[in-house]
């Protein structure tokens, strides 16, 4: 008996072929027991009467299908054509054999594969629409293809012309990434089980043996058809994606060479002596016996494949790439390895730039601090007790922050060549620090974000013995403020006035007393007030209030003449100013939030990125809120808990909402703009195409901040101008704890307000429908909105930054217009002058950016060749490697 898959002869009369193992008995030479083959023999004889089957042409089964004639029979039973009365529509309906309705496995497998195939929703894979049942006997309907199936069509023709040969094995790829996307194994995968219209267009057929992938039992695994199983199945040790894409490479097999797959396992080319190199090394490939060997997915198959591209082709069919389409897109494969190391120098040197430029406009190096946080909060507690606040407390907290920027203004307003001494004196205190203590512990909820972090003002002094202090760089009193007890003392002392004033740094000589105008916030019994200067000869005067009660200080307070000439409510926020923003964000996220939900109904959402984008910026406001948050023992830590868990939900979900709502428009319209990223966010952080956009939008990144602090070092060079910068963040300046939590609240900020900027892209781009105009007003804005310089020379450096920004998402996609925004958005914000106390902080920050940097190089480096350099076959064999 000959074999119908291999043509090997068996002797006798087994039932399987001894070279493949076919089902001898059980496969007939033109068809396939689970195949719904629709041929153009079997359709012209049923036409023709010899054969109508069980149903002869014009039957109506259940008042709606009338039958119009038979179109195949097989193992599983019989397919007829039909029309559908009630939707005036040609079906297909697979009747079970009788053999079948007696196996209650049968009939299982019949409705399971229902169940499966309407899971699956692909032009390239035959839709299922219904199971019923009508005489006793259950049938499925489906979309009906007027054609052949491949195994006839070879069998007719021999193999297929190379070029269509190609443009079918794509297309039978996307239908069974399609199939894989949802968790569906075929599992039966032939040219008979492939259909082909009248127009040329490919549909995969017959889910009678699909299953999901975690449902496969161990005695199923060996179901299918042997000739085209691959090894872990046919031994049933496991069936997987991998399975399939074996079965995938027996038909390339076929079609490439119009020859069976025998057990001698000759190359295609040497039944083919053209064939493209690329084509056989993508079935070789596919045939590996290991699987761990063959591509990762049907979509790495089809982008192997020479020539043609299947995110343009699914563009060009109306359809939306899949994530992981995009993800294989071969469109741009990265940088060369010269580009690549100019982009690191470029990096390094603009960090190294950033630090110099720094130490002449960024205040705390301007300003110098010379003693560490530990240090000032040991000065702070001497003076208390000096003060005669000898008790030891039960908690306190400490920190730096800025304060009292308004003399930056009356500086530039009163020039003189001593300004620069006069900042370094820290008189006044531009960078302050706070100390709080208590003899209970220090509970708040604290600011907007982290829940509980402390600071100079939060909580409020409610309690008996809560003392604040803040003192200057170097450790002298600029404010105080103690809630005193109770109890008198019974030998009251006077004030200690001159003793406040050294404290304060000042000399009483040149402080002249005043009459008191201000009233302390706590009761005292003593009050008095000063005028002078800090120092002879200086233009700025000052006036010192005080109070205490029973002897001891209680209030303290330095103010300056340059803060009488401002405005009291000049830096306040009007109404309008508090009431915009905040109903502006509720739209933002209504929005994102009534798209998202459209999305996710659709099916159109890539929801593994979503949600590890989600997971992300759950942990890291987690993190922050663990790092920087006022812990402290007690049920009031349960509370802290409850709003650090409750803020970081928060950010997740509107992150999550944002995300869903933006990606399948980006995806859709520009799907270029996802490859690097969408390959980032899968987990390939070696990727040298992510790493390739991570440079260059670090790069724009850095330098775009060059010219602003260059702009700055101009400035401060004009008479009538000073621009000095609060930063770094203040938070990132009191100890290694803090510098880590501020720094992913930092992170947590930037991607929170890139997600916004993007969604203001996409709709402005949907909006204005032409990409160019589109960025040019979005630049406009964001220049606009940033706008807080003192020149229009930094206006239109900002316009540039962020329309060097829109460069890139075009060019490179949406992963460096992310790095461009979050290199040029955290770098400022963090320690970067090796100077003060804070010098080694400064240098891990440099380090930390320069080792993000130098594993994107090495990303790209350990690439085989630089991907723009290759021949197609060589990009393909590629692309099946990783």
């Amino acid at each position: 008996m000959r074999c119908p898959s291999c043509s090997n002869e068996t002797p006798g009369h087994g039932r399987f072929c001894l070279a493949c193992g076919t089902a001898l008995a059980e496969r007939p030479a033109d068809s396939s027991a689970a195949t719904v083959a629709i041929r153009e023999d079997t359709a012209s004889t049923a036409s023709a009467g010899i054969d109508e089957g069980r149903f002869p042409a014009g039957t109506v089964l259940a008042g709606r299908y009338r039958i119009l004639g038979l179109l195949g029979r097989g193992g599983m039973g019989e397919v007829y054509r039909a029309s559908d009365l009630i939707l005036n529509q040609a079906v297909a309906l697979k009747f079970l054999s009788a053999a079948g309705h007696a196996s209650e496995a049968a009939l299982a497998r019949f409705r399971n594969e229902v169940r499966i195939a309407r899971q699956v929703s692909h032009p390239n894979v035959c839709r299922v629409y219904d199971i019923g049942m009508v005489e006793g006997l259950h049938f499925i309907s489906m979309e009906y293809i007027d054609g052949e199936d491949l195994d006839s069509l070879l069998r007719r023709i021999g193999r297929l012309p190379q070029d269509k040969a190609i443009e079918i094995a794509r297309r039978i790829c996307m239908g069974l990434a399609a199939a894989h996307e949802r968790g569906v194994l075929h599992r039966d995968l032939k040219p008979a089980n492939i259909m082909i219209d009248g127009r040329g267009h490919v549909r995969i057929t017959d889910f009678g043996l699909a299953a999901l992938a975690g449902e496969i039992g161990a005695g199923d695994i060996r179901s299918g058809t042997p000739a085209f199983m691959a090894p872990e199945q046919r031994s049933g040790a496991e069936v997987t994606v991998r399975s399939d894409l074996y079965s995938l490479g027996v038909v390339f097999y076929e079609m490439f060479t119009g020859k069976r797959r025998d057990a001698s396992r000759t190359t295609p080319s040497e039944h083919v002596r053209d064939l493209d190199p690329a084509i056989e090394r993508v079935m070789l490939r596919c045939l590996e016996e290991d699987p761990r060997h063959r591509p990762a997915s049907a979509i790495a198959v089809a982008m192997a494949l020479p020539g043609g591209d299947p995110v343009a082709a699914a563009l060009a069919a109306g359809e939306t790439p899949s994530p992981e389409m995009v993800a294989a897109s071969q469109e741009r494969e990265g940088f060369t390895s010269r580009t690549a190391v100019a982009c690191f120098a470029g990096i390094v040197a603009s960090l190294i730039a950033l630090s110099f430029l720094g130490r002449s406009i960024f205040l705390p190096a301007v300003a110098p601090l010379p003693l560490p946080p530990d240090a000032l909060a040991f000065q702070a507690r001497q003076i208390l007790k000096q003060f005669g606040y000898s008790q030891v407390p039960l908690d306190s907290a400490y920190g730096f922050y800025y304060g009292d920027l308004s003399y930056l203004d009356w500086v530039a307003r009163h020039d003189s060549a001593a300004k620069w001494k006069r900042l370094a004196s820290h008189q006044p205190a531009l960078v302050r620090f706070w100390y709080r203590q208590a003899d209970h512990y220090l509970q708040t909820a604290g600011t907007f974000f982290p829940p509980g972090s402390l600071s100079e003002d939060s909580p409020p002094q409610v309690q008996p013995g809560d003392a604040r202090l803040i003192l200057d760089a170097q450790g002298r009193l600029v404010e105080l403020s103690i809630l005193p007890y109770a109890a008198p003392e019974a030998d009251p002392r006077a004030p200690d006035w001159n003793g406040l004033l050294a404290a304060a740094g000042l000399d009483p000589s040149r402080m002249t007393p005043a009459t008191p105008t201000h009233i302390p916030p706590m009761f005292a019994d003593a009050r008095m007030a000063w005028t002078g200067t800090y120092e002879e000869g200086r233009p700025d005067q000052i006036r010192v209030e005080a109070a205490a009660w029973k002897g001891r200080p209680v209030f303290v307070t330095i103010s300056g003449s340059w803060q009488a000439a401002e405005n009291p409510s000049a830096g306040s926020l009007t109404l309008v100013d508090q009431i915009v923003p905040a109903v502006l964000f509720v739209i933002v996220l209504a929005s994102a939030a009534l798209v998202a939900w459209r999305n996710v109904r659709a099916g159109r959402t890539d929801p593994r990125a979503a949600w590890r984008i989600a997971a992300l910026l759950f942990v890291v406001p987690l993190l922050a809120w663990a790092l920087v948050a006022g812990h402290v023992p007690g049920f009031w830590e349960l509370y802290l808990a409850v709003l650090g868990l409750s803020w970081a939900l928060f950010v997740s979900a509107a992150v999550w909402m944002m995300y869903a709502a933006i990606e399948p428009y980006v995806r859709r319209h520009w799907p270029e703009a996802l490859i690097s990223w969408v390959r980032l966010i899968g987990g390939r952080g070696r990727d040298p195409l992510a790493a390739s956009h991570v440079l260059a939008g670090a790069l724009v990144g850095l330098a775009g901040i060059l010219p602003h602090m260059l702009g700055d070092v101009v400035v401060n060079r004009l008479p009538g101008h000073l621009a000095v910068q609060p930063f770094p963040a203040a938070s990132t300046l009191n100890g290694a704890r803090t510098l880590c939590g501020s720094a992913l609240v930092l992170l947590q900020d930037s991607v929170f307000l890139c997600g916004a900027f993007i969604f203001l892209i996409v709709l402005l781009r949907l909006a204005i429908r032409r990409n160019r105009a589109a960025d040019v007003v979005f630049a406009v804005l964001y220049a606009f909105t940033s706008y807080a310089r003192p020149l229009l020379w930094h206006l239109g450096i900002a316009f540039l930054f962020a329309y060097c920004a829109m460069w890139l998402l075009r060019r490179f996609g949406l992963l460096s217009f992310v790095a461009s925004y979050f290199f040029g958005s955290i770098v400022p914000r963090l320690p970067l002058t090796v100077t003060g106390y804070f010098a080694g902080y400064s240098v891990l920050v440099i380090a930390v950016f320069v080792a993000i940097a130098a594993w994107c190089l090495y990303a790209i480096l350990r690439a085989p060749a630089p991907f723009g350099s290759l021949s197609a076959a060589a990009r393909a064999q590629a692309t099946l490697t990783r």
